[in-house]
């Protein structure tokens, strides 16, 4: 049974932002209705099995459906039995980068007539600056309510690296942006069961906070990236400057280059420059990022034609050991290869498990795309039994501590194999 004095809340949309954070509320003791549009996703978390990789949200998960937790696509039920609703919806981009808002706009529209007097309302996807008090006149505009007397409005961001959210969010200070004294108390009362680091501004520079958090690391990473490419140019150890950069000097913090993706890095900045003059920083960070398959692409070619190659592709997720493939840069390097006239496999333990040492079998180039840990079984020489002769392998990681972002594998001579052999019958004896 529900408990009459149990604060219910509604979570819509149980993706890889709204789900966890449902868990942990659950954990807390508040009732969570886990609300999604998709019946499948639905049936699965309520089966007990969690839909994506997260750290520990498989025993929470375990432990509170059915109890603190029920997932559902009732959508009606959930918001007008809640008194907290929290969005955790996509806001992607559309094929001219320009941000859609769709999710939440059919949201607000559904559940305005359904809204009942104390409710609170939190914003948590991320959104252009100006949304929270969008919402607040839309409102306002089409029911009898006030925001801040009678309903209560709040964007509070999320800041928790994928993956990493049970562990994350009492961990990291949450951000509350309002339009008023009293939507600020309302939300403070349920996040600081949470975290007792609370972050008080205004709705608009709580929207800014959340669109610079991305986008300061993701030009750094496009510095990162940049300085790799001039590395290149002059033969030189790019992993081996930035150690001489930020070894035991307090104002390193040069970050190391890679494929830079996902979800939100690689759109967040469009919901900034749309109406600013001051574009180039963000946009050449995009362009930088976004660039650097093709640049190592341009760089294989100096050193082989790739027509009729086999390239071998490992790592498809945009971060490390998750299984979340979206916007990742291994797809856009895919693309690449073929219309090169390669020939293309891709491989990744969560996303398109296969067996690796067949799948490399006879690969004249390997592009090591993330580094997930399960990578680090392989070494150069392990590589080399495994591929053709002269291989190229790019390791933009350098999870082979060669400090080279493309290698060239050399398969030893059968005089070298026999010389091998000798040492370790005579250091056996």
């Amino acid at each position: 049974m529900i408990q009459e004095q149990q604060h219910r809340i509604s979570i819509i949309g149980i993706g890889r932002v709204g789900l966890p954070l449902a868990l942990v509320f659950a954990e807390k003791g508040f009732f969570v209705y886990g609300v999604d549009v998709d019946k499948n996703k639905v049936l699965v978390v309520n089966s007990g099995k969690m839909p994506f990789i997260e750290e520990g949200a498989d025993v929470l998960l375990e432990k509170w459906r059915g109890k603190n937790f029920v997932s559902t696509t009732d959508f009606h039920y959930a918001t007008e039995n809640s008194d907290t609703i929290i969005l955790t919806l996509g806001t992607p981009v559309d094929e001219h980068l320009n941000p859609i808002f769709s999710q939440i706009e059919t949201v607000i529209k559904n559940i305005v007539h359904n809204l009942h007097a104390g409710q609170l309302i939190v914003l948590r996807s991320t959104v252009s600056p100006g949304t929270t008090e969008y919402i607040k006149r839309y409102i306002e505009a089409n029911t009898h309510w006030k925001i801040g007397e009678d309903i209560f409005l709040a964007f509070c961001p999320e800041r928790i690296a994928e993956g990493k959210s049970i562990e994350e969010i009492p961990q990291i200070p949450q951000i509350i942006g309002t339009l008023d004294t009293n939507s600020a108390e309302k939300a403070e009362a349920i996040f600081k069961k949470l975290t007792l680091k609370i972050l008080h501004s205004d709705a608009r520079s709580a929207e800014l906070a959340k669109l610079y958090c991305n986008m300061y690391r993701y030009i750094n990473f496009a510095i990162a990236n940049e300085f790799m490419m001039i590395a290149q140019q002059h033969d030189r150890n790019i992993y081996e400057i930035i150690n001489l950069v930020n070894k035991d000097y307090k104002r390193g913090g040069i970050k190391s280059p890679g494929f830079t993706a996902g979800p939100c890095l690689y759109k967040d900045g469009f919901f900034l420059v749309n109406r600013s003059p001051f574009t180039e920083l963000i946009t050449t960070s995009w362009k930088i990022n976004e660039s650097v398959p093709a640049y190592i692409i341009e760089e294989i070619k100096k050193q082989t034609t790739l027509i009729n190659k086999k390239v071998a592709i490992l790592g498809l997720a945009f971060k490390k050991n998750i299984d979340d493939n979206r916007n990742s840069l291994a797809y856009r390097a895919k693309k690449i290869f073929l219309a090169e006239g390669a020939k293309v496999t891709m491989h990744d333990p969560y996303i398109e498990p296969c067996d690796l040492q067949t799948m490399l079998r006879g690969a004249d180039v390997v592009i090591i795309a993330m580094d997930h840990d399960v990578y680090k079984e392989l070494t150069l020489e392990k590589l080399a039994e495994m591929t053709n002769k002269e291989t190229i392998i790019c390791d933009i990681w350098n999870l082979f501590g060669t400090g080279k972002i493309l290698t060239k594998l050399r398969k030893p001579t059968t005089e070298e194999l026999l010389e091998k052999s000798n040492e370790t019958i005579e250091n056996t004896l």
